[in-house]
């Protein structure tokens, strides 16, 4: 039986420039830290420009991590926005985290990435 690439695989190639960590997860959900100048681009790619796309943001939320004792590897921020994204065609999902400093809380839209269909 051959096996489907893993998301993070498939996503390496072209944005791998845009990766800050990859991080394991008890849940086993890839998860994978990114620029923020280039969670757009990255979702965009989820969305439309992959076999069997993420169609679905699931969850959109934000961390306040300037408690947070144990980081294990991940990157240093004073808050995570993180995006929970579904393939109905993987029956699959993605987690994408956006690191941010309390002096910087900035973070791209991605209004523009809505589905705009007629009805």
């Amino acid at each position: 039986m051959v096996t489907a690439p893993n998301i993070l695989d498939e996503l390496r190639p072209q944005f791998d420039a845009a990766c800050v960590a990859t991080q394991a997860t008890r849940d086993a959900i890839p998860t994978l830290w990114l620029h923020r100048d280039k969670i757009h681009g990255v979702l965009h790619h989820l969305k439309t420009g992959i076999e069997r796309p993420y169609r679905m943001l699931y969850d959109l939320t934000a961390i306040d991590e300037r408690m947070r004792v144990h980081r294990d590897g991940q990157p240093a921020s004073d808050f995570t926005v993180v995006y929970h994204l579904l393939s109905f065609d993987r029956n699959e999902y993605i987690r994408l985290k956006v690191a941010l400093a309390e002096a910087e809380l900035r973070i791209p839209t991605i209004q523009s990435l809505a589905i705009r269909e007629l009805v």
